[in-house]
């Protein structure tokens, strides 16, 4: 039997990229970069140990029988993986008898089954590697084998899943891939094949959950969780737990020290909470650093007294800044090596009066999730103080806007990509009246909801609610179980109702397109269909309103979701009006 191969390999700098087709036998394999000029890939500099990969799938069910790497160091072993798309270790082994160079490949022994249409990460640890940058702007074929976004993945620390990216980095990670005999598998017709379009840079979604144990026990590495959040919370009894999870939360971020930490994990939610709260059952998925050191202790070399806010002198010397002082004695007193998470919370510092040096040493030196809260809606100084919104353009004509939300998650995501590494970044939205001055605004239901989606849009991974009222007619620190039972709590379950019916949806890597200057979007592909995600940004795009749609991506129409409606699709476009400026839209396009 005559078979057919046809490869091509173009070399771009020190990048190769490489497609092939062929027809095949059941004995044939297939290997991503096999035949590729590999002589002018460099040797990165860093040498800190690190889990390097590759994700991809494949159009035909098979068996991985190998994975390869192209070798950079002197260790003559190195432990590989290999991975669900969502982090389940599959297989594991370690390499013997490499070469000096080049190529190795690491026979798996029992192969591990490939099934079409999902998606894998092969895997290996060193601390030398190769890697060609802008590498994963475009998808790489061979036969039936398709990479999946930004192939190339990482994860520095103590091992586990990798799933952050870096500038669309190949690692030079390959499998050997044997599909099973029959014809190859077609896809349905409903099931996208993928926009020709670079992805959002993300830290992994669910997949980085992976890395923390107590966090896959409690299904965080589940597609269908995503995290809703309510800020120091108090929990002593079941019909706390009862209000709260009626309005869809499930999770909470710093508790008092009065609350039930058990009664919280019996009723399948989930908590991060300080170290003076000492349970550690399997509820408590991470711990909860300093609040806004970046404000009240500030940036600098100085010695933390161990005072708070309130308390006396803060810092030594005096009028130096301790917050990174703050931050490392208070990590240094969490136990080691149990898998939890660490998560801080920064404020105006850090979006606003800082450097951006000054800025990404807090985003990025402490944490495993990080957020921060800046409440544009009803912060009485934002939208005015020289030194807070107008730093990032903010005018006050369109400063109480939901697109603001989103502005705060485009600056935290920036500080975050600061090193190179990446993790979630959660919104902090109010719901209620957080500042003391009577006069100031209070946030409405439909702001809140606008603030949520606008926060996702721009790629927030979480959602913390802010629950507290310090001023107004209800002074209060449970705004969502008494104050706001009526104005506000309504609004918030939907909205997070919402959140958890597209969680599949939102636990996927979004694709770079802007359908409308005017409008804040996101696009999504998921289980057949694309999502589109649409708002009004921070200088209009209320009224009506025009998407052009990507090449690729079309349809008759567009499902409107929640809304039991949808849009026609004509000549690549879609329209639709946007009525107040915390209006938004998702829709579904089905091929």
């Amino acid at each position: 039997m005559a078979f057919l191969v046809a490869l091509a390999v173009s070399l771009l700098g020190s990048a190769v990229t490489v497609s092939s087709w062929a027809a095949t036998a059941t004995t044939d394999t297939y290997s991503f970069f096999t035949g590729a000029d590999v002589s002018a890939v460099p040797v990165d500099s860093d040498t800190t140990p690190v889990e390097l990969g590759l994700r991809f799938t494949a159009s035909r069910d098979g068996d991985l029988t190998a994975v390869r790497f192209l070798k950079a160091g002197t260790a003559d072993r190195h432990p590989v993986s290999v991975w669900s798309g969502s982090g389940v270790k599959l297989a594991a082994t370690v390499s013997r008898g490499e070469t000096g160079s080049g190529w190795q490949q690491v026979d798996l022994g029992t192969p591990v089954a490939i099934r079409a249409g999902q998606e894998y990460v092969v895997s290996y640890r060193t601390d030398r590697y190769r890697a060609s940058e802008r590498y994963f702007t475009r998808k790489v074929t061979a036969g039936p084998l398709s990479t999946v976004g930004t192939a190339g993945v990482y994860r520095y620390g103590a091992g586990g899943f990798p799933e952050q990216t870096y500038q669309a980095s190949n690692y030079w990670v390959d499998v050997v891939f044997r599909p099973t005999a029959g014809r190859p598998t077609p896809s349905p017709t409903t099931r996208p094949v993928g926009l020709d379009l670079p992805r959002v840079p993300w830290e992994g979604g669910p997949g980085y959950y992976a890395g923390f144990p107590v966090a896959r026990q409690g299904g965080w590495t589940d597609p269908a969780f995503f995290p809703t959040a309510v800020w120091f919370e108090g929990t002593y009894e079941q019909y706390d737990i009862n209000l709260d999870s009626g309005a869809g939360l499930n999770t909470y971020v710093q508790l008092t020290r009065q609350s039930n930490l058990p009664l919280i994990g019996r009723n399948g939610m989930h908590a991060m909470v300080g170290p003076e709260l000492a349970n550690r059952g399997a509820e408590t998925k991470g711990w909860v650093l300093a609040d806004e050191p970046d404000m009240w202790a500030g940036p600098g070399n100085g010695t933390w007294t161990g005072n708070w806010p309130g308390e006396g002198e803060i810092c030594t010397p005096r009028g130096s800044g301790c917050g990174h002082d703050v931050q490392r004695r208070l990590l240094a007193e969490l136990p080691a090596g149990e898998g939890r998470m660490r998560y801080a919370n920064y404020g105006k510092g850090v979006i606003f009066w800082q450097s951006d040096a000054d800025a990404a040493a807090f985003v990025n030196g402490y944490t495993d999730i990080v957020s921060a809260d800046i409440y544009w809606y009803t912060d009485p100084n934002v939208c005015t103080s020289a030194s807070e919104g107008p730093t990032l353009g903010v005018r006050p004509e369109n400063c109480r806007r939901a697109a603001n939300y989103g502005l705060t998650m485009d600056r935290m995501r920036a500080l975050d990509a600061a090193d190179g590494k990446r993790q979630p970044v959660y919104a902090f939205v109010e719901v209620g009246h957080p500042f003391s001055e009577d006069d100031a605004p209070t946030i409405t239901g439909n702001q809140i909801a606008g603030a949520v989606m606008n926060s996702l849009i721009h790629e927030a991974r979480g959602i913390i609610y802010f629950n507290h009222n310090f001023g107004g007619p209800c002074h209060s620190q449970h705004v969502l179980r008494d104050c706001g039972m009526k104005t506000v709590r309504p609004k918030v379950t939907e909205t997070n109702d919402r959140v958890k019916a597209l969680a599949p949806v939102l636990n996927t890597q979004s694709y770079q397109w802007r359908f409308n200057q005017s409008l804040d979007t996101m696009l999504k592909a998921h289980d057949g269909s694309y999502y589109i995600f649409a708002m009004p940004g921070r200088d209009g795009g209320t009224g009506d309103q025009t998407l052009t749609l990507p090449p690729g991506l079309g349809g008759a129409s567009a499902e409107v979701l929640f809304e039991n409606r949808s849009v026609p699709i004509s000549g690549g476009t879609l329209r639709d009006r946007f009525a107040e400026e915390y209006s938004y839209h998702i829709y579904k396009i089905t091929p």
